[in-house]
């Protein structure tokens, strides 16, 4: 679908390099440089700047390779979009961020797929960020998330409420608790990185209880739920996560979780999607959805 000249583009902007481009793609340098060339004498325009062995990109050059991954995204859609018409499926990739994605959306696809049997969906699981940016490129078709979005680039429908917690192992710490004090204190949190979206309310809740940030010794990142609640279970800390999240190791008492006196951190999952969707789809998913129940929902 895609011209052979643009995926040898693509190849040279990522290495910065026509040899390594060539060695990737399995062609002879010569071949790349004269593609290349002919790309440029199509486009009017010159793409890369020598720059010794290497090569740059001019400001051209810049701009057709972010336009690349909207065209490629588009192709590939393009291209399961035939293969489920002839197999008679319709196709739609969903996107969400890792609690929405982990712990509601599997269920979710999967009775959709269950009760529908023309649809193919394939699910994306990210951090809030790089869900946003899929959605934008069009590589998604629906996402639901827990963190913060940009109004004007997203239409968005309100699906749940979520509520995160401090979780830890037995008996580490008294069911209500002041965060303040806990990082007054120089105790361990373990949270989410930067850019999810439970890391967002979290580090917003605490501005608002006045509490000074954790320091560098104090806390400890992670990009892995599971990996998470097993740092928490080896007592290395406690965490702030959704109910959904730990609701297995809550029941099987594996882990606890308390209250902070500061009060409750609630947040709203929201379906987000573009305008231009199919919009069929797009409805025909989340009114499913709103009729399947949330698996420990709490909204007060």
């Amino acid at each position: 679908m895609i011209d052979r000249k643009l995926e040898i583009f693509r190849m040279a902007a990522m290495v910065g390099n026509f040899t390594e481009a060539a060695s990737a793609l399995g062609m002879s340098q010569p071949n790349v440089t004269h593609q290349l060339a002919r790309l440029e004498e199509e486009l009017g325009v010159q793409l890369f700047l020598r720059d010794g062995r290497n090569v740059r990109l001019t400001a051209a050059g810049r701009e057709l390779s972010a336009r690349c991954g909207e065209l490629f995204a588009e192709s590939e859609k393009i291209q399961r979009a035939v293969q489920c018409a002839a197999a008679k499926r319709n196709y739609h990739a969903i996107g969400g961020t890792m609690t929405a994605g982990g712990y509601l959306l599997p269920g979710l696809v999967a009775a959709y797929m269950n009760s529908h049997a023309g649809y193919r969906l394939g699910l994306q699981i990210g951090n809030t960020r790089e869900i946003s940016e899929q959605l934008i490129s069009r590589k998604l078709d629906l996402a639901l998330v827990e963190g913060p979005f940009e109004p004007n680039s997203f239409l968005a429908e309100e699906y749940c409420c979520d509520e995160l917690v401090p979780v830890f192992a037995p008996g580490e710490c008294p069911p209500e608790f002041s965060l303040v004090e806990y990082i007054s204190e120089g105790k361990r949190l373990i949270l989410r990185e930067a850019g999810s979206g439970t890391r967002y309310y979290f580090d917003r809740f605490l501005r608002e209880c006045g509490g000074g940030r954790p320091g560098v010794l104090e806390l400890l990142e992670v990009n892995s739920f599971d990996a998470l609640k097993l740092l928490v279970r080896a007592r290395m800390g406690i965490t702030v996560i959704s109910r959904l999240a730990v609701r297995d190791e809550l029941a099987s008492g594996v882990l606890e979780c308390g209250r902070f006196v500061e009060g409750r951190m609630i947040r709203k999952l929201n379906f987000l999607y573009l305008p231009g969707a199919d919009l069929d789809f797009v409805g025909n998913f989340i009114r499913f959805c709103r009729r399947q129940p949330v698996p420990g929902e709490d909204p007060a």
